[in-house]
């Protein structure tokens, strides 16, 4: 077949002057735009004049001088057939008249494509060939015209079958004319039609049917309908009416077995994810006070392991923290998302494998399940041009209230009154002093919530990109800007620059297809070194910290402010500089009929540069010590995968297979170093002529792996899916460092038997599925089973050699853990799958754990890696649901919804009692469960808190530690979700589409009274919530529901207790009092968007313009009483942030 690449891409130079004049876009988009201008060939005009020229020749210069593709059977056309033309300045259509006039041929024009078939036989030859064996040709494309690829074409009731090349042709030999093809591919409606020498062009039509979805799976792509195994995706659609900067914000409530957890509302912050529960004893954990680990999935972008994964990026506290008061991170801290620099626009869908059958192949990687992110590639046909602009406003969703100065007062006043002590202006009366009774104005009041994070902000989102290509080559190339400003006063963001790039080509014969993938991100935090949310709790009445000139205030009437200067903190800049390169290169080679050889290699360079500053504007005159911090964080990924794939008919059934191996690399380098002695603030940039202190960190973990997946569909009714896979780590010593794995799935489309089909005429689609597999873990450091030292800072050296000690001991003998999984699964399609179901039943069990295991001090190392034969189970069910409610002619409304369960427990721990575990897991407790005291409520008589102690007595003063050990310590809490979901309702009118969608969640969480009484005693010198107000204790014989003010930690013992208030809030806070429901519904994400009118943006050469407006956390529906129910627990970090956004999408 003939094609034409003589054709030039881009666009009229006039239209590029007019997006610029109209959407100003950066001198990035404008010079990747005009690097694709050209003229359009399409109003050419056609000259040939030659003698005996043959015809195969004539239409190669029709195509030189047109631009237009001609596509036939090779056979039908003679090398020797020739024909005399002259033809001047006429029409394609013209031409193509001449040149076939008086010939056995007919032609039909398709856009720029021209199919070229024999004429019709007449009934004595249809006679003379009747039951004659045919070869079928064709081009399958979709509505628009353009090639799919892959495409099935299969003989009905017989066994012939073949697949589409990459321009959408195809032959198909040895079929009787009187057959009838079936033509299907993945997303698009089936197609039958009667067998003919060539068909010419065949269009598909997009299917509604949710079976037909394609999915991205481990190395492939599949549907519903044929699929054992448990995948969610998410597709740009969904995407893309979220005004998120983080992508995987964009997931929250959208798959069931999900958890996505927004860690601040600060724009840049981390997002935490899990899939299906946590399976380790040993997770990486950012809210230990509040014991909710998450083990994290394997993300891989584009085939390519993640460098950094989800671990944040810095090292240094920022705004984005809502611990205070500490420059470096702690390990388990959460700080900057190393996905901020993935821009959301540019993905083309995210799948979740949760189950054997979808993760095994990956094998020990995907242990706590996958989640697959795929870029945009270009598709074949004209260049487009495509611009996306928004601007959101945001502000916090849901702010405290908090007390007024005369209501905040009088509890102070109450609480001294309470101890017995007489408030002080002296800070030497340390039982006493109260400068907010005696020394503050009386009458000021500041709504401290309000000054600190209260500023509503900004989101301004530009996204270009351009497109299009033949059928053999395609692109797509396109940029993108986002800048979102903090809550906190000053000028803080959080910026992100990105440049995408995809690249496809396949050769004429279509044996070779070669793919480059190419995404740069450039992130800039701009910060400073404050995390304290807490301090919006200040003293309603506290003095001003800035003057009226702007100064720093550090004192008033002789009180000290340095310790409430938060204003200091913000002068403390952070700046955080994060770099993120990802490319792609995938080679395939057809070298027979169903048997394909390729190669996946990927780099990922993840590189983070922090510099964190302390100047002496930011310190109290008195006592300047200007500090200058510097980082570096550099993480890489090397990703090699040859592979061999095969596919074949096997009688009734389809029979493909994928061989490979994997090497990979994951090389890691951080340095660090302070300066100090810095003797203006204007040097604080460098360090040059200052004292430093200097540390670095360099490891290397390598990774191999062979692996199988054998699939064999029969009859489109029975499914067998085979994987296995050998890893091996360098993450274990040399005797346990390879694994095995594998899983094996199966299903069966019970509707397409005859008899279902009788019975139950409405059931549509019916299949039952399941899988059983087992994997491994190998997350943990590097080097851990080698001994280690390290260098002891801030020490004299020898002769340059400075002095270490011992950090890790030698231990070469733990090995994997492992996991074994079961997943049962039923999918039902009623009334033409217009209501779609899913029910699916799962349970995961880890054992031979890797933990650290504490050892003596006197050993002088914390503790010791080693595997621990415990067994943590996850058992759950998943529903999801889909239907089309109503779909008319202008108005259609489609449903989603989506809910989980799951449930954890610890199955098994050897001689748990006897370990340094024994206060912190139970055997058939969940391991996210909080052990403290069961609340019995407020002694009218003492004023004290009073729980029940193991035998049932009652007291203020409780022992600490389980019953096994002595103590009177329970089971009160388990952070674990009980449930969560979402459910979306999308309808279009005509050009008009509204999408709602709301997301849930119900879990135990520490309520507003954990943060009082476990940091900041009811009574202090702090504010505190509204809700507090009469409902404290005061005076004997008070039924209450909070106990006695305390004025501060020298609160006297109450007689007869042995103990006083500040010691029972410390358990209060430890109790069943201090944790409660928290379950809210968030109406999560609305969008309304507006289609202008095809008729009017022809007028002005514009494919297509839709207006919007995006919003997201609108509204949160909870009995939570105090705060956001995202985040628990009173000020932990900056709630949600609700969005309003509007946008305009242009086409060119």
């Amino acid at each position: 077949m003939y094609k034409n690449y003589t054709k030039k891409l881009g666009m009229p130079n006039r239209l590029c002057h007019k997006i610029l004049l109209i959407m100003r876009l950066t001198a990035v988009i404008l010079i990747a735009s005009l690097m694709q201008v050209t003229a359009s060939t399409f109003a050419q005009r056609i000259t040939i004049d030659q003698k005996n020229m043959p015809l195969k020749s004539v239409l190669k210069e029709i195509r030189k001088q047109s631009g237009f593709d001609f596509f036939y059977d090779g056979k039908i056309i003679k090398d020797d057939q020739r024909i005399d033309i002259s033809i001047h300045n006429v029409t394609i259509d013209e031409a193509l008249h001449s040149t076939f006039n008086g010939l056995n041929f007919i032609y039909e024009i398709e856009g720029k494509k021209i199919a070229v078939k024999r004429k019709p036989i007449s009934l004595i030859e249809k006679i003379k060939e009747y039951l004659v064996d045919i070869n079928v040709t064709g081009l399958i494309t979709d509505e628009e015209g353009r090639p799919l690829s892959g495409a099935t074409i299969k003989v009905k009731n017989g066994r012939g079958l073949t697949k589409t090349n990459k321009d959408g042709s195809f032959i198909l030999s040895g079929v009787n004319e009187k057959a009838y093809l079936i033509i299907s591919f993945i997303g698009y409606a089936d197609k039958e039609i009667k067998a003919a020498e060539n068909l010419g062009f065949i269009k598909l039509k997009l299917s509604d049917n949710p079976l037909d979805e394609i999915r991205v799976i481990a190395y492939g792509t599949d549907s519903k309908r044929f699929s054992v195994g448990s995948v969610s995706t998410i597709s740009a659609k969904d995407i893309e009416k979220q005004p998120v900067s983080n992508l995987l914000l964009a997931l929250q409530g959208q798959a069931p077995g999900l958890a996505v957890t927004s860690t601040s509302g600060i724009p840049g912050s981390q997002v935490l994810v899990q899939v299906r529960g946590q399976n380790t004893l040993n997770a990486t954990n950012p809210n230990l006070f509040l014991k909710k680990p998450y083990d994290q999935p394997l993300f891989i972008v584009d085939g390519v392991p993640f460098a950094t994964q989800n671990n944040n990026v810095n090292q240094f506290a920022s705004l984005l923290n809502a611990q205070g008061g500490s420059t470096n991170l702690s390990p388990n801290a959460v700080g900057v998302s190393p996905f901020n620099n993935l821009d959301p626009a540019d993905i083309e869908s995210i799948s979740i494998l949760k189950d054997a059958d979808a993760t095994s192949i990956y094998g020990s990687q995907g242990a706590n399940g996958v989640i697959l992110i795929t870029t945009k590639k270009g598709k074949p046909g004209t260049t487009t041009f495509d611009v996306n602009v928004n601007t959101s406003f945001n502000s916090v969703g849901r702010p405290v209230q908090l007390l007024n100065t005369e209501q905040y007062l009088q509890l102070r006043k109450d609480a001294f009154a309470a101890d017995g002590f007489t408030p002080s202006n002296s800070p030497s009366n340390f039982t006493a002093y109260a400068p907010d009774l005696t020394i503050y104005d009386q009458n000021k009041y500041t709504n401290w919530q309000k000054v600190i994070y209260g500023q509503n902000t900004s989101n301004t989102d530009v996204h270009a990109s351009l497109s299009g290509g033949s059928a053999n080559n395609t692109f797509l190339i396109s940029t993108g800007f986002n800048k979102s400003t903090y809550n906190y006063p000053g000028d803080f963001n959080n910026q992100r620059y990105s440049l995408h790039s995809s690249l496809h080509h396949n050769s004429n014969n279509s044996r070779l297809t070669i793919d480059l993938t190419t995404d740069f991100g450039y992130g800039k935090n701009k910060s400073a070194g404050f995390g304290g949310a807490q301090s919006v709790i200040f003293s309603p009445n506290l003095p001003d910290l800035l003057s009226p000139s702007g100064s720093l205030n550090w004192s008033y009437q002789g009180v000290d402010l340095t310790s409430y200067q938060f204003y200091a903190s913000l002068l403390k800049p952070t700046s955080v500089q994060n770099y993120n390169f990802n490319t792609v290169l995938h080679i395939s080679y057809k070298l027979l009929e169903g048997l394909t050889i390729g190669a996946n290699a990927g780099y990922n360079r993840n590189t983070t540069n922090e510099n964190s500053q302390e100047p002496g504007v930011s310190q109290n005159p008195g006592n300047i010590n200007r500090v200058a911090n510097f980082s570096t964080n550099n993480a890489q990924a090397i990703n090699i995968e040859p592979q061999i794939n095969y596919n074949k008919t096997i009688g009734k059934g389809v029979f493909t297979a994928l061989v490979g191996s994997t090497y990979k690399e994951n090389p890691t380098y951080s340095t660090y170093m302070t300066g100090t002695g810095y003797s203006n603030d204007n040097f604080l940039g460098s360090i040059n002529g200052v004292s430093v202190t200097a540390s670095d960190n360099t490891s290397s973990y390598k990774y191999i792996a062979a692996f199988a997946r054998f699939n064999y569909i029969y009859d489109n009714k029975f499914i067998v899916n085979l994987s296995g896979r050998r890893d091996g780590s360098s993450n274990f010593g040399p005797n346990n460092r390879f694994g095995n794995f594998g899983s094996i799935g199966a299903g069966w489309i019970f509707s397409e038997e005859k008899i279902i089909k009788k019975l139950l005429p409405v059931l549509s689609y019916g299949k039952i599925s399941g899988s059983y597999g087992n994997s491994g873990s190998d997350g943990i450091a590097a080097y851990q089973y080698q001994s280690l030292y390290k260098a002891i800072p801030y020490v004299p050296t020898y002769q340059g050699i400075g002095p270490s000690y011992p950090s890790n001991l030698y231990n070469p003998d733990y090995s994997w853990a492992s996991k074994k999984s079961l997943n049962i699964a039923l999918d039902l399609g009623f009334f033409d799958n217009r209501l779609f179901l899913n029910a699916t039943y799962y349970r995961n069990r880890e054992s031979n754990q890797l933990v650290y295991y504490p050892l003596p001090i006197q050993s002088g190392i914390s503790s010791v890696l080693g595997n621990l034969d415990a067994t943590v189970q996850n058992k759950g069910f998943e529903f999801s649901a889909s239907s089309t409610n109503l779909k008319t002619k202008d108005f259609s409304w489609r449903t989603t919804f989506n809910l989980s369960f799951n449930r954890n427990k610890l199955l098994s721990y050897p001689n748990l009692a006897s370990s340094s575990f024994a206060n912190q897991y139970e055997i058939g407790q969940p391991t996210s469960t909080i052990y403290g005291y069961r609340y019995k409520g407020v002694n009218p008589t003492t004023g004290l808190f009073e729980f029940y102690k193991k035998d049932g007595t009652v007291s203020s003063n409780p022992a600490y530690g389980l019953a096994a050990t002595g103590g009177d310590q329970v089971a009160i809490a388990n952070r674990e979700i009980k449930y969560m979901g979402g459910f979306g309702n999308t309808f279009t009118y005509k050009q008009f589409s509204l999408y709602v969608f709301c997301q849930f969640a119900s879990q135990n969480a520490p309520n507003y009274l954990f943060q009082i009484y476990g940091s900041n005693q009811l009574g202090f010198m702090y504010n505190q919530p509204l809700a507090v107000l009469g409902n404290y204790w005061k005076a004997p014989g008070e039924v209450a529901q909070l106990q006695r003010l305390a004025s501060g930690y020298s609160s006297p013992t109450v007689a007869g207790t042995g103990t006083n208030a500040v010691n029972t809030a410390l358990k209060f806070a430890q109790s069943t009092g201090a944790y409660g429901d928290d379950t809210y519904l968030r109406v999560k994400t609305v969008s309304l968007a507006y289609q202008l009118p095809a008729a009017l943006l022809n007028k002005v050469h514009i494919k297509g313009a839709n207006v919007f407006m995006n919003a997201q956390n609108l509204f949160t529906f909870t009995n939570y009483e105090v705060g956001d129910p995202e985040q628990p627990g009173l000020f932990t970090a900056v709630p949600v942030q609700r969005v309003v956004a509007f946008g305009l999408n242009l086409k060119f």
